[in-house]
């Protein structure tokens, strides 16, 4: 009797051991697999270019990880291109296409409102040049539309002065589709200048 109930323990064990061992030959399969696809997901978001016979690893993303950085370089874009002004017109004639294509006809009527008020022929009949410094541009992705402010400075420069201006100007972004004329996947809506006053001026 008594070795009966001791094959009967060993043969408990020895299916314990082989319920264990199973277990831990299934969990280390899973792992195998995961860790497999993993590393080949890795594997698939690395690019390697090849420069002058040197190859460079660079990594890819996911389009949304540095959408913050191409929204700030967007509107930033569209104000240089919008507020940096030579005595050209040739110059300003291509700025004004190139950032209309950023924005909505929004910008499009304030362009158009400073032409008829002379701005332009001013600047180019007194030989005036305009640059804008971006100081900081605030986008606040959790809405949709995203909605900007953008805080800059306007440098006027004359042949006997130089003034500054506070420049605070409103937008909002939404998404389109990437292209040559918008890289960065975004069209401004409803740009508007909340502020623009002279906050220095110096002779020369």
């Amino acid at each position: 009797m008594k070795e009966l109930l001791q094959l009967e323990k060993d043969f408990q064990r020895g299916r314990l051991l082989v319920i264990v061992a199973f277990a831990c030959s299934f969990l280390i399969s899973i792992t195998a697999v995961v860790l497999a696809f993993k590393y080949s997901n890795d594997f698939s978001k690395r690019i390697y270019l090849v420069n002058r016979g040197e190859a460079i690893e660079v990594t890819c993303g996911d389009v949304t990880d540095n959408r913050p950085a191409e929204a700030r370089h967007h509107v930033s874009r569209f104000h240089e291109l919008f507020f940096n002004v030579s005595p050209d017109p040739k110059s300003i004639e291509d700025n004004m296409k190139k950032a209309l294509f950023l924005c909505d006809e929004s910008a499009k009527k304030l362009h158009d409102n400073l032409s008829e008020q002379n701005f332009y022929r001013e600047m180019i009949q007194g030989n005036v040049t305009q640059r804008v410094k971006v100081d900081s541009v605030l986008t606040d992705l959790r809405m949709y539309p995203y909605r900007t402010i953008t805080y800059a400075t306007l440098i006027q420069e004359r042949a006997t002065a130089i003034s500054e201006r506070q420049l605070i100007t409103q937008t909002y972004l939404v998404d389109i589709n990437r292209s040559d004329n918008s890289p960065n996947g975004f069209l401004m809506r409803d740009f508007q200048i909340l502020t623009s006053k002279i906050v220095r001026e110096r002779s020369k």
